[in-house]
């Protein structure tokens, strides 16, 4: 079954049973998500947005049914770029240098154009991002956001073609099961912005990822390596770039991402294996998933009579 807080959400149409929920920030949400369980007689709960996850993270115990999703504790990765950086530097591991926007001449001691603007928190699916390849971008950003707005800025590391979007699953001991490495292509629904520096062009992606599920030994051990580091139970999304044969993290978002329909349409299925873990103690080695394909990825409709929807 699906729920949404919008009728005008193509998932409802594509389940056999369906419901609206109140948002996620809503006082509402946990007492009316506990009466679909109790309707519907719910095993399991499977948050899909991030407000979700960061609500029920927190009232994960006032559920009647167990929820799919990583450890409250490593919500802070996904919720504050600061935190994040901070937990890379602990680990020991190459850092993006992050700093408030304001004090971006920090970095322009030290790095060449382009950075890349973005807010700390809340920046599921890339929103907020910017391309910054000149001083008056970021002057501009600065002009146009409230003092003390929580946005940073990095140094754009790598390029397009060197950017990985990897999903770790690990069971609900924390034993990682498997990894799989996407090297995405930015090109249409990926490709958020795309600016020329000299004779070079810089790319940024959306939430949209697309590109080729690959073997990547290197990727797939340090990832997996960082899973174990971080006592992840459940899903664990890592977008990373490689750049002069050192890999760097940008995000860390232990949740379910928008590419693990794409990941289990190769056999990568992560919310079927973790169901049939956490409510069956059923125990999972290495998946046997397809690779060396490319997922592309497009759009798609549905048609509704207004009088059946939600």
């Amino acid at each position: 079954m699906a729920s949404d807080a919008d009728s005008f959400s193509w998932g409802l149409y594509k389940t056999n049973q369906k419901v609206l929920l109140p948002f996620a920030s809503s006082p509402d949400y946990i007492s009316s998500l506990n009466d679909v369980i109790a309707k519907f007689g719910i095993d399991a709960v499977i948050p899909g947005s991030e407000p979700e996850v960061f609500k029920l993270a927190h009232h994960r115990n006032e559920i009647n049914a167990p929820v799919i999703m990583n450890d409250p504790e490593l919500m802070p990765l996904m919720q504050d770029k600061y935190r994040a950086t901070e937990k890379i530097m602990e680990l020991g591991l190459p850092v993006i240098p992050t700093v408030p926007l304001e004090d971006y001449k920090q970095l322009l001691e030290k790095f060449d154009f382009p950075f890349i603007i973005k807010p700390t928190k809340g920046t599921g699916g890339s929103r907020g991002l910017k391309l910054a390849t000149k001083e008056q971008d970021i002057l501009d950003a600065i002009e146009e956001l409230p003092e003390n707005s929580g946005v940073c800025i990095q140094p754009y590391i790598g390029d397009g073609e060197s950017e990985y979007t990897v999903g770790v699953l690990s069971d609900k001991d924390a034993n990682v099961i498997d990894s799989i490495v996407m090297k995405r292509k930015l090109i249409g629904l990926s490709l958020l912005d795309s600016k020329k520096v000299g004779d070079k062009q810089f790319t940024i992606s959306t939430g949209y990822s697309q590109g080729f599920f690959i073997e990547e030994k290197t990727i797939s051990d340090f990832c997996e390596k960082l899973a174990y580091q971080l006592k992840s139970r459940g899903p664990l999304n890592i977008q990373l770039r490689v750049h002069k044969g050192e890999i760097y993290i940008f995000e860390i978002h232990p949740r379910f991402s928008g590419t693990s329909t794409m990941r289990a349409d190769v056999g990568f299925n992560e919310a079927d294996v973790l169901l049939r873990n956490v409510l069956f103690g059923e125990a999972f080695s290495r998946l046997n998933y397809k690779n060396n394909v490319a997922v592309i990825r497009a759009f798609e409709h549905a048609i509704v009579p207004i009088d059946e929807m939600l």
